[in-house]
């Protein structure tokens, strides 16, 4: 399990706030591919917002998927 940065889930939590909430049929290459909640429910949908370039992501679920180790060590000092 990657351990997230309270930073970076302050973020996210923010920018689900914000988020498009879109259906599955609605990505497109721009569009941020991070799923919330349960697929199995009908409260699940897809971030939406505009991707970070080169990402599946926007700029915030970038910023809790592809943490580098070297990253979360220098936020703890």
């Amino acid at each position: 399990a990657n351990e997230i940065s309270p930073e970076a889930l302050a973020k996210v939590n923010e920018i689900e706030k914000k988020a498009k909430k879109i259906g599955l049929m609605e990505l497109t290459e721009r569009t941020c591919k991070w799923p919330v909640g349960d697929p199995a429910t009908e409260d699940f949908w897809f971030c939406g917002l505009p991707v970070q370039q080169g990402k599946p992501y926007c700029e915030a679920h970038v910023g809790v998927a592809f943490q580098p180790m070297s990253a979360r060590r220098d936020r703890r000092r």
